[in-house]
């Protein structure tokens, strides 16, 4: 079951939550399965030491960086950058419906424009052998038509793409929060099972409600991969080898942490490394007094603390 997990199964993209951290503490619980980072302007890449965090993993061959923005330029130096730190396969977010996002003419509108999306594959590739894939919904507002999401995955073909990450809702504009979108718009699978079908020769990967590593033979014939977003970051352990007892489990955290001791000596901690650790225990005993230990040290920048905690318990 371990390899159908591994190969099968993928965590998408999350703001926020799929930063290096939360991928450092996925290698310690499974580092084979799949990682797509929290989403990252192309610009942002260029022109900050964003992807320097990501130097924490050992190693990038699970790892892959989703980009954003419409300037084949832009894109193309970002992605020499991403690809000069040895990471091997950058996925192209066109399925973001928040505001700001698609104030920048980026995201989800972007399955309105798929030749942007082609220039800016080509462009990617002319400056680099990074591999690409693309991340859309199944289409916009509240009607549904096949031919919008057929023409962005038959003109975007052209220019070599293998692989498509469906999230099998539409997205609507302007009228529903980012948080909204991703439960209000009714899962259609049927859609994506169909696109597959339609495009048998590319990767087509569903994403959108799933809440476990156990359905591998219910979908091994329909698609090629389910990825996990939420419940992957509230319940990590999905992707543990099985069985998993509560010491591994603690003996895991207690070396995340470490490693996070060693990393932030001297420096101030990045919050969200520990934020990552509050659902870690849950539907377990102590969940709350974690949690509240995880607070403690949050508010009180303290490692040690959490530390001696989880040592203690």
């Amino acid at each position: 079951m371990l390899q159908n997990v591994n190969q099968f199964y993928s965590i998408a993209p999350m703001m926020g939550k799929t930063d290096s951290y939360f991928c450092f503490l996925m290698s310690l619980i499974n580092n084979n399965i799949t990682i797509y980072t929290e989403m990252m302007h192309s610009e942002a890449i260029i022109r900050t030491n964003i992807l320097n965090d990501y130097k924490i993993l050992k190693n990038f061959s699970n790892i892959k960086v989703q980009i954003a923005g419409n300037k084949p330029i832009s894109m193309a130096k970002a992605a020499k950058k991403i690809s000069e730190l040895g990471f091997a396969e950058v996925n192209i977010n066109c399925g973001c419906p928040s505001k700001n996002v698609i104030a920048g003419d980026f995201g989800l509108i972007l399955l309105k424009n798929p030749w942007i999306v082609k220039d800016c594959v080509n462009a990617i590739k002319n400056e680099t052998g990074l591999k690409v894939s693309v991340k859309t919904r199944i289409g916009i507002g509240t009607e549904y038509n096949d031919d919008l999401l057929n023409n962005f995955v038959s003109e975007i073909n052209m220019s070599g793409v293998k692989k498509y990450i469906i999230h099998a809702r539409n997205g609507i504009l302007g009228k529903l929060s980012t948080k909204k979108n991703l439960s209000i718009p009714p899962l259609k699978y049927e859609r994506v099972f169909k696109l597959k079908k339609k495009f048998s020769r590319n990767k087509i990967i569903i994403n959108g409600g799933f809440l476990n590593t156990l359905d591998f033979k219910k979908y091994k014939n329909k698609v090629d991969g389910i990825m996990i977003g939420r419940e992957a970051y509230k319940n990590p352990w999905i992707f543990a080898k099985n069985p998993i007892t509560s010491q591994q489990r603690v003996a895991l955290v207690i070396k995340y942490i470490t490693k996070l001791k060693k990393l932030f000596t001297g420096k101030s901690i990045n919050k969200n490394s520990i934020t990552h650790l509050q659902n870690i225990f849950n539907s377990t005993d102590g969940a709350k007094n974690w949690r509240k230990a995880v607070n403690f040290s949050i508010h009180n920048n303290d490692l040690q603390y959490l530390l001696n905690y989880i040592k203690s318990s």
